[in-house]
């Protein structure tokens, strides 16, 4: 018994007909008629009593097919059990601060329209704390900024924008000079941020150094501290754009510095990538392409 033939005997039993069967199942006659055989011959027993040249169950078909159908049912289930359970499995996200406050929530409502039954784990942390989460399998799938080369990880990029050095309007007179980078308060990400790092590269090339007045992994307490005037910052240009749009904020170019950074979809390179994991980097794709979007119109 196979479950082909269950299959042909079920469609038989609704259509009491071999040549209406055939049709419905694409197949030839003889080939329903041989499956039908075949399948009495397994288990034993005649299913179909014939009465006026059309086929009817006997009690034994009608109760084969009861338990038949059950079957295919169960089977049809197994069949699509991939992709069910796919979107039942939780899946486990991390990202960087800075992703965490400008892209995961438009990311995650995307992400739920298409998987809605897919729970969801969150983290939002620093970068190297979400590179340990992802070595130590808690998460499935990483979205950082400033990810450099490693044989351990697969990087994808999704997306870059500026850094721009940003403060409270008429903190500084003019251009800002290298001089003035020992003696002007700076305001900056904890060591090992990928903010941090990119401003130290680039003040380092210019053979200065800068000692932040305030250091902070928030933000928002960089963000506050700027606009009430304390120092400058270093913000992505989404971050930024609002700040310098409402007058709260400048921009101050550095002669010779362009930072920026790029932003990765980081996954264990040999770990599997399942459907839900590949629908969330691109929902995080597009919510950064709307960033980028947003932040253009005044040339960031």
């Amino acid at each position: 018994m196979n479950i082909r033939q269950l299959e042909i005997f079920v469609q038989v039993a609704a259509t009491r007909s071999v040549t209406q069967a055939a049709d419905q199942l694409f197949i030839s006659q003889p080939a329903v008629s041989k499956a039908l055989r075949e399948l009495e011959t397994a288990i034993g027993t005649s299913l179909f009593d014939r009465i006026d040249n059309r086929l009817h169950l006997n009690p034994a078909g009608q109760a084969f097919r009861i338990r038949a159908k059950r079957l295919l049912a169960e089977y049809q289930a197994l069949a699509n059990f991939g992709r069910e359970a796919a979107r039942a499995l939780p899946l486990r996200v991390g990202t960087s601060l800075t992703l965490g406050q400008i892209s995961l929530p438009a990311a995650i409502s995307r992400f739920k329209a298409q998987y809605p039954q897919t729970p969801l784990t969150l983290y939002a942390e620093n970068v190297e704390q979400i590179k340990d989460r992802l070595v130590r399998g808690d998460i499935d799938v990483a979205f950082i900024e400033g990810f450099a080369s490693s044989r351990s990880f697969h990087a994808e990029p999704i997306s870059q924008y500026p850094l721009l050095i940003v403060g409270r309007p008429g903190l500084v007179q003019g251009t800002l000079t290298v001089d003035q980078l020992a003696v002007v308060p700076f305001l900056l990400r904890e060591k090992g941020s990928t903010l941090r790092d990119r401003f130290a590269d680039a003040v380092h090339r210019l053979g200065a150094d800068v000692v932040p007045i305030l250091q902070s992994s928030s933000t928002a307490v960089l963000i506050n501290a700027a606009v009430a005037g304390l120092g400058l910052t270093i913000l992505p240009a989404p971050f930024a754009q609002p700040y310098v749009q409402a007058g709260t904020l400048a921009v101050y170019e550095l002669p010779g510095v362009a930072m920026k950074t790029v932003n990765y979809a980081i996954t264990l390179r040999d770990a599997a990538v399942s459907p839900a994991q590949r629908a969330m980097v691109a929902c995080f794709r597009e919510a950064e392409s709307e960033n980028q979007h947003m932040s253009s119109p005044d040339g960031y």
